[in-house]
């Protein structure tokens, strides 16, 4: 495990009441919450950030860790993308893909863990970015799902928390035990 590096994980936008809706208050208050904290990250010396890639939490955070990149170039801030299968988003919007493509593009690495998708790649993929992060963001409602699933295996790993409530957009810090 590296001590300087942290991870993502968080709901898709349809578990949120504003769903795609990036200009609801709601959403901007919350990217604005998770700015804080990626930049909170950085100035605690953490310079690796795995993102896994999906639509919602986890597209932002990478959107947010590239504005830092290019802001800051002399924290050599890293961006790695976690793609669970190659695919990964052939079924989503032209838009959400292009936004996605982009991203990987000014990736600084790009993992992909699969050729194609299979029932275990989405926790293979959580795992993985776990497993190589001293830190989890987590946007978690306490809802089942994928979040909750990393949240758990994050704790499991005695990794330090940052849990954001997406209702309210309040942050809990939750150190190792």
């Amino acid at each position: 495990m590296k001590t300087l590096t942290c991870c993502f994980t968080g709901h898709r936008p349809q578990k949120f009441h504003f769903g795609v809706d990036e200009q609801h208050r709601d959403c901007v208050r919350l990217k604005r919450v998770l700015e804080a904290q990626i930049k909170a990250m950085i100035d605690q010396g953490i310079t690796t950030f795995y993102s896994g890639m999906a639509l919602g939490t986890d597209m932002w955070c990478a959107q947010i860790v590239q504005a830092f990149q290019e802001n800051m170039p002399e924290r050599d801030i890293r961006l790695i993308a976690v793609v669970p299968f190659e695919g990964q988003a052939d079924r989503w919007s032209h838009d959400f893909r292009a936004r996605y493509c982009s991203i990987l593009a000014k990736a600084t690495e790009v993992v992909t863990l699969n050729a194609r998708y299979n029932m275990a790649c989405m926790q293979q993929r959580n795992r993985h970015m776990v497993d190589r992060a001293s830190h989890v963001i987590a946007v978690y409602s306490g809802a089942p799902g994928g979040a909750r699933y990393t949240v758990e295996y994050a704790r499991g790993k005695n990794r330090t928390l940052v849990i954001i409530d997406p209702g309210s957009g309040s942050a809990t810090i939750q150190p190792p035990v």
